[in-house]
């Protein structure tokens, strides 16, 4: 990754406090000690040393990265091998992760189109906000919209499992105005079962809360009818769908971390947060294209007797997601 400082990284530092401070309280939430967090560290790491199917990238993880998988495991060490597993696994088995270059001419097109950031500082209970909306003006939507949208939520993913120390709850907020009924049409159920299994399998974030705002009544439609049921039930519990704006938001989120344009008092607009990671991902293109592109090889791959996500029965043939089947 890049050793020069992006307007991202520039904007976390300015509240490095409050993420210090909420990484002792998030362990002590899940009763994990720091002490026991730096043996399983090293634990995780000779594990990782020892996957000989896993890409040759697993070596090069930082300790932020390894953390957030143990403290989002809640100090599990089978689930967290199991997510990391998944983690590398999933990389070729769906569109998703097909062409990881930033500057994609069509990716770039969709990232100022759907404009999805994570805010730079977390609430006063250690909570992340991920944001999405669509941006003013859309004129030429590219072909696979979805696709490249799906593969923007990936990235930021990637970014934060590596910009944070533990996992922290997740709050999703999604503004649902000049949604357009044709972007939903392009939505198909294998690339929906494809995010799904990879929010639920590999991605070691605690979901706190799903905001939905300006939700049109055909939209609430299609998330209460379509969308709801394929989602687990204690996720499922946690979604708020309200037709109303911005102005429902303090309800949930402290305005403290509200962008100052979305009737917050954080001091940057959203255009201004999403073109901060816009420019990450740039930075880091190399990153993108090379690490985070590599893939396993399952010919290498060792019986250990435990039952890793490229074996699970959700699978098809050898792990094709398009094979999922979901309950």
């Amino acid at each position: 990754m890049s050793a020069k400082k992006t307007t991202l990284e520039n904007e976390m530092e300015k509240y490095q406090n409050l993420w210090n401070e909420n990484y002792e309280n998030t362990l002590k939430k899940i009763n994990y000690s720091r002490k026991q967090l730096e043996l399983d560290l090293e634990h995780l790491r000779q594990w990782l040393r020892d996957q000989q199917h896993l890409p040759d990238c697993r070596l090069k993880e930082t300790d932020n990265f390894l953390t957030m998988y143990l403290s989002g495991c809640k100090g599990s060490m089978e689930t967290a091998k199991r997510k990391l597993d998944a983690y590398y696994s999933l990389r070729g088995k769906t569109e998703i992760y097909r062409d990881r270059d930033p500057l994609d001419v069509d990716y770039r097109k969709m990232s100022d189109i759907w404009q999805q950031i994570a805010m730079p500082r977390p609430t006063d209970k250690g909570e992340f906000i991920v944001f999405t909306r669509l941006s003013d003006g859309i004129e030429e939507i590219p072909a696979n919209p979805m696709v490249l949208s799906f593969k923007r939520t990936i990235n930021i993913t990637e970014i934060a499992l590596r910009l944070h120390q533990v996992t922290h709850q997740l709050i999703a907020i999604m503004d649902f105005d000049r949604y357009p009924a044709s972007l939903a049409s392009t939505i198909t159920l294998s690339l929906f079962r494809d995010m799904n299994l990879i929010l639920e399998k590999m991605v070691p974030f605690r979901i706190a809360k799903i905001i939905c705002i300006n939700v049109s009544p055909m939209v609430e439609f299609a998330m209460n009818t379509i969308v709801r049921p394929l989602i687990k039930t204690k996720i499922r519990d946690r979604f708020i769908v309200t037709t109303k704006g911005y102005e429902e938001l303090p309800k949930y989120v402290d305005k403290a971390i509200l962008p100052k344009d979305m009737q917050g008092d954080y001091p940057l607009t959203f255009k201004e947060i999403n073109d901060a990671w816009n420019e990450y991902e740039i930075e880091n293109r190399d990153w993108f294209i090379n690490e985070l592109s590599e893939q396993v090889d399952e010919t290498k791959r060792i019986d250990s007797g435990v039952k890793y996500i490229i074996e699970d029965n959700l699978f098809g043939v050898q792990g094709t997601l398009k094979k999922l089947v979901v309950d």
